[in-house]
């Protein structure tokens, strides 16, 4: 019997087939299956939920195990992982960014401040619904994961669509522990296990994004194929960092502002605050004649206002973290805990200061059996969320 394909999904096949390596083309789309290559179970799956596929490009995930197929339809873009069986494991639509929960926007307006958008895509079946945002920031390109609440699961960097980011995401899936090969199960074994996800590299090897718990410490991991650990990081759940740095040498931004606005300034001293290794502010001394004077500026070099009370001597940034009770949260978090977290329930928090004002809330919740890290600025605004 054999295997059906549109005829446009063929045409395409052959045109790709046919280019030159002085085309550019993305390695990602050298894996494309051409019609015999693909399990018949599997074009008869993506077949049956979309009837009316205009165009199908087919790939491998997992070898022989695990199938993705890109649909373009007349109403929708879509993909969908399938199993050589036949059985559909996850299931995404394409979605606009206006059609992201509030949760995620204010997350990558956070976390990727002027990062352009590319893709978007809800999760529509599968064991764990969610959200897959694709982005370019700072030169790379990221794959953003989401669960359904809009709470940050994970992030891939390097991936690519088709040359000029017209062509669908690349694929990725979430991956069940009994799902993984013997190897990588191997190397986490004696950890617990929270969840995976399997991308195809740029150069089509298979990579395992997986978040384990050791001793009550969740660790993100990437693993290949083989089980050998490519990378591996601490989540940090201990509550907002801040650190402050000596300036020994002033950015050009800082200097700039001086001689515009401080006509004539000694400089006495120059600090930056960095939260997550990422410089929020800086802080200045400088003397003017016999006046004494402390500026505050963001990490764009715009004047910070003044808060009543706020030290105007000449002594570096103090740093403050507090251990929070929930009886401490503000008004505004529990608020917004109650509205988006129903039963939720209260695990740890603290407070991150400069100079005795509060510039971050850091709590850690449980819902059910689900463990999420909020995060709100010193107003209680919410900034971000993180399934742990």
């Amino acid at each position: 019997m054999k295997t059906k394909i549109s005829l446009i999904a063929f045409v395409s096949l052959l045109a790709l087939n046919a280019c030159t390596k002085d085309q550019n083309v993305d390695p990602q789309d050298a894996t494309i299956l051409a019609p015999q290559d693909i399990p018949v179970l599997v074009t008869q799956a993506v077949s049956k939920v979309y009837p009316k596929a205009t165009s199908v490009d087919f790939s491998t995930l997992q070898t022989n195990s695990l199938y993705a197929a890109n649909v373009v339809t007349p109403v929708t873009e879509a993909q969908v992982v399938v199993s050589n069986k036949g059985v559909i494991k996850e299931e995404a639509v394409k979605i606009a960014k206006t059609d992201l929960p509030a949760a995620i926007l204010s997350y990558l307006d956070t976390n990727f401040p002027g990062a352009t958008f590319e893709h978007a895509f809800k999760k529509t079946k599968g064991e764990k619904l969610g959200f897959r945002v694709e982005l370019n920031f700072n030169k790379e390109n990221y794959s953003v994961f989401f669960d359904q609440t809009g709470a940050f699961l994970s992030q891939v960097t390097g991936l690519k669509g088709k040359p000029g980011m017209k062509g669908p995401a690349p694929v990725a899936t979430e991956i069940n522990l009994v799902d993984l090969p013997a190897a990588v199960k191997s190397t986490i074994s004696g950890y617990t296990f929270k969840r995976a996800i399997l991308v195809k590299d740029p150069k089509g090897m298979e990579v395992y994004h997986i978040r384990i718990d050791k001793l009550g410490v969740p660790y993100d991991l990437v693993v290949d194929g083989t089980g050998k650990i490519l990378h591996s990081k601490e989540v940090n759940t201990k509550g907002p960092n801040f650190t402050k740095i000596e300036l020994k040498t002033l950015p050009a931004g800082l200097t700039a502002y001086l001689n515009a606005n401080v006509a004539g300034y000694k400089l006495d001293y120059a600090v930056a605050i960095l939260k997550d290794s990422v410089i929020v502010e800086y802080h200045v001394g400088v003397t003017i004649g016999t006046t004494k004077k402390e500026i505050h500026l963001d990490a764009k070099f715009q004047a910070m206002p003044q808060r009543t009370g706020s030290k105007s001597g000449h002594n570096p940034p103090m740093l403050g973290l507090i251990e929070l009770k929930a009886s401490d949260l503000p008004s505004t978090v529990k608020s917004y805990l109650n509205t988006n977290y129903t039963g939720w329930a209260f695990v740890k928090g603290a407070s991150a200061s400069v100079d005795n004002v509060v510039k971050v809330y850091h709590v850690v919740i449980e819902v059910a059996t689900k463990k999420y890290m909020i995060e709100f600025d010193g107003n209680g605004v919410f900034k971000k969320a993180v399934s742990l």
